[in-house]
């Protein structure tokens, strides 16, 4: 039975936040939130005006995963305790980025237990979002804002992500899959990340906190899926904001994007996916929400098994033509 979640989007780099209402895909649910912590200047919330500031900032969606992957019946107890760890967590988190050759993150233990308080606030109030309510079991702070001034870490871009998911793991892997969230988690300029993980009867929360520093060094720019990278062919196509026209078919082709760093103007010329023959295939262009540094099209129908598929993007990055062109392969 799909259960309503509320999908909340504050975003870091265009520092825009975005409160959006969602349905949970299969059972699960997933949110996302970015701010700019310690800056004073106001945010726009897609349903109700709230506070953000203006620099750029990375955009989030949602979009549902595939089943949950399963634990192997050889899995140790120590194994499965450890899906659900930080450390475990923020691993899985650095191999995503790895496959798309984006930096590796590192830890904080005050982002970290930011994430993980929060995720206990709610599961012990049986709640999805970004916000917390004073007197309520758990309280921390109201938003990711305070949440992270109340352990010492302040004056910083950063942005909240939150599904109900099986696991830690399963749950970072899920938010992947989604355009909008996968943004600021392959973001080029993502340079913190902390993960929290708790439970009670009926919901698992996975939280993750990603902070960004535009003054930092960073690649040109992050692909995904990489060149020469194995991906699922198939995507649900389900996301909150919509990110598959209204009444086109589902399922869909796994979501192919980039992103530049610096904070680069984007606009999308034309795109072409092609197969092993030559043959186009038509897609959909995500619409660009919230920031103008990235591209996404979505194949309109799964990409076959084992195939190699080859992606054109014709842009004008801060105003240059750029040609965008790799190839990339779906899992057998």
């Amino acid at each position: 039975m799909r259960r309503a979640s509320t999908v909340l989007t504050l975003l870091p780099f265009a520092l825009v936040a975005v409160l959006a209402v969602g349905l949970a895909i299969a059972g699960r649910l997933s949110t996302h939130d970015s701010v700019t912590v310690g800056t004073a200047s106001p945010t726009q919330s897609a349903v109700a005006p709230s506070t953000t500031s203006a620099q750029p900032s990375p955009t989030p969606s949602l979009t549902a995963l595939p089943t949950t992957p399963s634990a192997s019946p050889t899995a140790s107890p120590t194994a499965s305790l450890r899906v659900n760890d930080a450390a475990e967590m923020l691993r899985v988190h650095n191999e995503l980025r790895s496959a798309v050759t984006a930096p590796a993150v590192r830890g904080d233990d005050r982002v970290t237990t930011a994430a993980q308080r929060h995720a206990e606030y709610l599961a012990q109030n049986n709640a999805l979002g970004h916000d917390e309510v004073p007197g309520s079991p758990g309280f921390t702070g109201a938003s990711v804002r305070d949440r992270l001034a109340a352990q010492g870490y302040t004056d910083a871009n950063a942005s909240e992500v939150a599904t109900s998911f099986s696991s830690g793991t399963d749950g970072v892997r899920s938010l992947w899959v989604l355009p909008y969230h996968r943004l600021g988690l392959m973001h080029p300029h993502a340079t913190v990340a902390g993960w929290g993980h708790a439970e009670t009867a009926g919901l698992a929360v996975t939280v993750g906190v990603i902070v960004y520093d535009f003054n930092a060094p960073a690649p040109e720019r992050v692909r995904a899926p990489a060149p020469d990278q194995r991906v699922a062919g198939t995507y649900s196509g389900e996301e909150i904001p919509e990110v598959v026209p209204a009444g086109a078919p589902r399922p869909v082709g796994y979501p192919i994007m980039v992103v530049y760093g610096r904070a680069l103007a984007v606009d999308l010329k034309s795109a072409r996916i092609t197969d092993a023959s030559g043959r186009e295939l038509p897609h959909h262009v995500v619409p660009q929400l919230y920031e103008r540094d990235y591209v996404t099209i979505i194949p309109a129908s799964p990409l076959a098994p084992g195939a190699r598929y080859r992606v054109r993007l014709e842009l004008i990055v801060a105003a240059n033509d750029v040609v965008e062109e790799w190839e990339f392969e779906t899992e057998r």
